[in-house]
């Protein structure tokens, strides 16, 4: 295929999300909740059909020494081609697998969310308090996903650490991670798998998108309570949750609200989700709670699984996937 062949392929899929864009426009909405919801929704379709058009377009590295950033804005220098790395979490171990560098790892932090193909690497000791003399000890050329205390302590012992997505290492939506697999490819000596990975999870979200696209918004709200009847954590604004659930056509109930605050169950209550989405191990605790039998998804069954691991992984799409059937089946009725 030629050049001209393939920027007509770009420039044909870019516009297919940019329709995309400008037919979620015309969604006429009259309260100002909605309306501002919808500008919102425009903003995450606008800056998902870039990351799609660069990740078609961008060049391939062109060899080491590579400099990337990192999530603090600084410039992370790797000198040669990696051929020991160390993994801390879930989402850089999906990474490398991805991107079929998995060979590569010779040590990886424990995790239930780890990737089969990783499974028999050695242990560097739990994801939320790795072992840095465990790390030391296997001479990585750069441990992916360090953070806090661990990163300053491995960085002072001369290791090169790579952790992408927002300051601290947050996974705050869709395109932290893709800027965590971009980031990676490049650090890893191949940007251009990581493009083709990008692109085609961004394909996969723009044709969930359409399938929607138009329809209702259903209130939901996705929320995490350890026990029944105890204070949930909700995902407001700010958090992938939020975006995956605007992304599906679905009306966060939750959206005025930053981050991923506690709030009451009285509260929960009183915005009246018509569905809720938890971890699968807390399904129980909220069909199972008095104070939340008047909320609707309650009262109706409607109260489904989705692991959060999944929302902040390369297998995002799949998440998307799930909240919009379970918010719109009808969409999905002749797949």
């Amino acid at each position: 295929m030629d050049s001209v062949d393939r920027r007509f392929m770009c420039e044909q899929r870019c516009l297919s999300c940019l329709t995309g864009i400008r037919a979620r426009r015309k969604i006429l909405i009259m309260d100002n909740n909605a309306i501002r919801e919808t500008r919102v929704t425009h903003r995450l379709a606008v800056a998902l059909a870039t990351l799609f058009l660069l990740a078609i377009l961008g060049g391939a590295a062109t060899g080491f020494p590579v400099t990337v950033q990192d999530d603090r804005g600084r410039e992370i220098t790797v000198r040669e081609a990696p051929d020991r790395i160390v993994v801390v979490g879930a989402l850089y171990g999906e990474i490398v697998v991805d991107l079929d560098v998995a060979d590569r790892v010779v040590g990886i932090a424990d995790s239930p969310n780890n990737p089969q193909e990783l499974q028999d690497r050695p242990s560097v000791g739990p994801a939320f308090a790795p072992s840095v003399e465990s790390i030391v000890g296997l001479e990585p050329d750069v441990v992916l996903g360090a953070w806090a205390d661990i990163r300053t302590d491995l960085e002072r012992a001369g290791v090169v650490v790579l952790t992408a997505g927002a300051e601290g290492g947050y996974i705050a939506g869709v395109p932290d991670i893709f800027a965590a697999i971009r980031t990676v490819g490049v650090a890893v000596g191949t940007p251009t798998a990581a493009k083709a990975l990008i692109g085609g999870v961004a394909e996969e979200i723009v044709i969930l998108e359409g399938k929607v696209l138009g329809r209702e918004r259903v209130k939901a709200a996705l929320l995490y309570m350890d026990a029944p009847d105890s204070p949930p954590y909700v995902g407001g604004s700010g958090s992938v949750e939020h975006e995956l659930l605007l992304r599906a056509a679905g009306w966060n109930v939750f959206a005025d609200v930053v981050g991923f605050p506690q709030v009451s169950l009285e509260e929960v209550l009183a915005r009246d989700p018509e569905v809720i989405f938890t971890d699968p191990a807390q399904v129980e605790n909220v069909m199972g709670s008095d104070r939340l039998q008047g909320v609707s998804a309650v009262r109706e069954g409607r109260v489904y699984p989705i692991r959060a691991a999944q929302m902040t992984s390369t297998r995002v799409a799949s998440a998307l996937r799930e909240i919009a059937q379970r918010l719109h089946p009808e969409a999905f009725q002749r797949e």
